[in-house]
């Protein structure tokens, strides 16, 4: 499943915005710019010492300066879970790698549009992340340039290589365009949230894109085609439905919890206080509302299909559930409740 970034670019100078940011986001992308490998710098990292010292989640720190390993040793007390560094900023790429790891941080290169694979293929089994720009470096709500090439030799190079890294995608992304980029790992997102008054919602959207289009036919029609062929064993086939089952049903899984997380969103005054309260809301309650409580319909696909039963999930005494609960009133977890074993994910 493809992990958001949140950049707090546009936002840098608002803190609570920021926090507000961290808490929907799956990392948090920091953008650290000198004003000189970038036309504009970003405040010093003295204002942003509060904002950085209060995220939650991991974030990666962008570098778009000229002097690297001044704004390396200025960022690894905050702990990044990456450091990224241009290539277009350097002439020994390798020697920042090492410095960079040598602080205790994954590392990871970033390249501009103009900038051709090619040119990092010697860093790729040194390095733990690259940061594919779709727009140029240095500004925050440019439109998206298309770099679908250099995601599909990135893939395919780390496959026939053996290699681990990530890859990132940063630059004119939202709900249209994420689909392009659906293959990477962590796509950064800023303008499309830090401009709405829903930050929750946009993120909503963001990952409803990505779900689209993730069918058990799709997972199971190449697998078909190949059994009449003859081109695969029926020990294959029964192993790959087994698979692809189990996969569609964590999509699933997180169909029902992202409906009801925009339930929370649209009714807070639902959410549990504490921990000795819960919060519990039905299937039926995601596909056709509950007039008692104020909630429309519409949250979830009244068609879904639980794929390890080939039955709509049912609100009944087997049916399905989401439970939400809290232990301090303002992080909240969100789990899937089966009132029968035959309803449940499993392999």
């Amino acid at each position: 499943m493809v992990k958001i970034a949140g950049s707090f670019l546009k936002i840098q100078n608002d803190f609570e915005k920021i926090k507000k940011l961290d808490s929907v986001c799956d990392f948090i992308h920091f953008d650290v710019m000198d004003g000189k490998f970038t036309e504009k710098p970003t405040l010093s990292l003295n204002k942003m010492k509060e904002a950085i010292c209060s995220l939650k989640k991991p974030f990666d720190v962008h570098l778009m300066v000229e002097n690297i390993e001044k704004y390396v040793d200025a960022v690894i007390p905050f702990k990044p879970s990456y450091i990224t560094f241009h290539l277009e900023a350097c002439d020994n790429p390798l020697e920042y790698i090492n410095y960079i790891h040598s602080k205790g941080s994954k590392v990871g290169i970033a390249i501009n549009p103009n900038t051709k694979v090619d040119e990092i293929l010697p860093y790729l089994s040194d390095i733990d992340m690259v940061l594919i720009m779709s727009v140029q470096a240095g500004a925050s709500g440019q439109p998206f340039i298309d770099i679908t090439y250099k995601i599909d030799r990135l893939i395919k190079y780390r496959d026939d290589n053996n290699l681990s890294y990530m890859i990132e995608v940063d630059g004119g992304i939202n709900d249209t365009t994420i689909k392009i980029v659906k293959d990477v790992d962590i796509v950064v997102v800023g303008s499309f949230v830090t401009d709405s008054d829903n930050y929750q919602s946009q993120i909503y959207k963001l990952k409803k894109s990505l779900r689209n289009g993730f069918t058990l036919a799709e997972l199971l029609g190449v697998i078909v085609v190949l059994s009449i062929l003859g081109l695969v064993a029926v020990t294959a086939i029964d192993n790959s439905m087994k698979k692809s089952r189990y996969n569609s049903c964590k999509v699933q899984e997180t169909n029902l919890i992202e409906g009801a997380k925009m339930v929370m969103i649209d009714h807070p005054e639902l959410l549990p206080k504490s921990s000795s309260s819960s919060f519990t809301i039905s299937v039926n309650q995601l596909q056709d509302g509950d007039s008692s409580l104020g909630i429309k319909n519409g949250y979830i696909d009244n068609e879904m299909i639980n794929p390890m039963t080939d039955k709509p999930y049912v609100d009944s005494s087997a049916g399905v559930s989401i439970k939400v609960t809290t232990t301090n009133g303002s992080d909240f977890d969100y789990t899937v409740i089966y009132g029968d074993s035959d309803e449940a994910c499993h392999r």
